[in-house]
């Protein structure tokens, strides 16, 4: 019962793709909103369609057009499944988004990519090592072993902020140096976390939580809500101490309170990560027909 169901959902998925040519546009239209009642599972199979070259022009226009909007669905539909879910787990949000730009590109592909990171920096970690050392010992493999350097030119490209191409062409912004870098320390139970508001005035930094009970000892002189020290990721690692960067803030009249200099829960980092893609969308002109996109995602925040 259950193969007939599928071989019947086949015959009317390609009976609605043969209509993606009448030359009645009503007739086109009603065919592409049933192929999107189907929903993302027959993405593969319109996926599958693209290499073929003897599907005609409009046709192949038409299919492009429901392709896209499934691929969009199921973005949307991963990104508030993420936002519901307990853990919130940072690696799929920023997979989900990359692949919203990229979308040939797949989990493995995308994890592959850490996975050489990753095995570079446990290589250089020990247990033995303090907090300090284990920041100097990422550092080496980010900034020395792998080159990963922040980008001068302003406004940034989107090339320059979606993580999968940062990882290839090793040049990002604060924030995306900051979502590998912190990913990749999480996954060596480094307790190193992103700090970032709304405020694009306000740097992003990521914090080293104090889990060893070191703050007493090193009495920064400032309540920094159980920070270790902050570190910039765009000044290739450099280790800022709370007292520092509350002074940093004064001198640029940044406004002073508890969630400036505290771990930001990953679904303000996620907003502020598609703000930052929004932004560069809007300065680059071959984008912009992006935006709506962008936009109906961080209305889901």
């Amino acid at each position: 019962m259950v193969y007939l169901c599928s071989v019947i959902a086949k015959t009317s998925i390609h009976a609605l793709i043969k209509l993606m040519d009448d030359p009645d546009q009503l007739v086109v239209d009603h065919a592409m909103g049933r192929l999107m009642e189907y929903g993302d599972d027959i993405i593969p199979n319109l996926e599958h369609l693209e290499d073929d070259c003897f599907i005609h022009p409009i046709q192949m226009q038409n299919i492009s057009i429901v392709l896209d909007a499934l691929r969009f669905l199921r973005i949307k539909n991963e990104l508030k499944n993420w936002l519901n879910s307990e853990d919130k787990d940072l690696m799929k949000a920023v997979y989900a988004i990359c692949s919203f730009q990229y979308p040939d590109l797949t989990i493995e592909d995308f994890t592959s990519k850490f996975q050489k990171l990753r095995h570079q920096c446990w290589m250089e970690i020990s247990s033995r090592q303090t907090s300090f050392e284990k920041v100097d010992a990422l550092n080496r493999v980010f900034f020395d072993s792998f080159n990963f350097l922040r980008v001068k030119e302003v406004p940034y490209s989107p090339f320059e902020i979606f993580v999968n191409s940062v990882m290839d062409c090793k040049e990002g912004t604060d924030l995306s140096l900051g979502l590998i870098y912190s990913i990749v320390a999480q996954s060596l139970d480094i307790p190193i976390y992103g700090v970032t508001t709304m405020n694009n005035r306000a740097p992003f930094v990521l914090a080293y939580m104090d889990k060893d009970n070191l703050l007493p000892i090193l009495d920064w002189g400032i309540n920094n809500n159980g920070v270790l020290f902050y570190i910039s990721v765009g000044n290739k690692g450099l280790v800022i101490d709370p007292k520092q960067m509350k002074e940093a803030y004064l001198s640029e009249g940044l406004p002073i309170n508890r969630g400036q200099f505290e771990p930001s829960p990953n679904s303000v980092l996620i907003k502020k990560y598609l703000m930052d893609i929004k932004r560069s969308y809007e300065n680059h002109t071959q984008f912009r027909y992006k935006l709506r996109n962008i936009e109906e995602l961080l209305e889901l925040f």
